[in-house]
């Protein structure tokens, strides 16, 4: 929308007009917040004629000088980074029974116990210097289909042969490569 000049001159003498009040004349600064800042200056002493004296050369104005102190400390860390998963470890054996009516139940295999593993990179830092990264490679099947003989009826119900029916039962264990190098 387009101003026209006399809308600002209107303005103005309002503005102009309202009196001034203390509490109005000058507004207070705003606080600025404090921010935490540290400063480390390290306090080295050395003499200047022991400089002179010495067979210590110096490198860009800055002398070469070596310190005793105390032994340095070997601080060690380990990080990894990945996951961590269950697998099952065992497993209870593959049931196959007849129930009242005469029907076969087969039940697989099923697992009872699990283990942990990590995947990922492990790496250790300290006297030794130790990588570690493991992966999950697949996993292997050690299960066999159940199979079951059950006898085919004919539609007055007499048995007139038999068929093998094949139920799946796996018992996956899986396959893990790690790749370690210490230094």
């Amino acid at each position: 929308m387009p101003t026209t000049p006399h809308r600002h001159a209107l303005l103005l003498p309002l503005i102009l007009l309202l009196p001034l009040s203390p509490a109005c004349a000058a507004p207070e600064p705003t606080p600025t917040p404090h921010q935490a800042t540290a400063t480390v200056t390290p306090q080295i002493h050395y003499d200047e004629e022991e400089e002179e004296s010495s067979s210590a050369k110096t490198t860009l104005g800055h002398p070469k000088k070596t310190f005793d102190g105390p032994p340095a400390k070997i601080h060690s860390s380990k990080i990894f980074i990945g996951q961590e998963i269950s697998y099952p470890s065992g497993y209870t054996p593959a049931q196959v029974r007849t129930d009242s009516a005469g029907y076969t139940v087969v039940v697989p295999a099923s697992p009872n116990s699990f283990q942990n593993r990590q995947l990922g990179v492990t790496i250790e830092t300290g006297t030794i210097s130790k990588f570690e990264n493991t992966e999950l490679k697949g996993f292997i099947d050690y299960g066999a289909p159940i199979q079951t003989v059950v006898p085919v009826q004919n539609e007055k119900g007499e048995i007139i042969g038999t068929r093998v029916i094949s139920t799946p039962n796996p018992i996956l264990q899986p396959v893990f490569e790690t790749i370690k190098e210490t230094r």
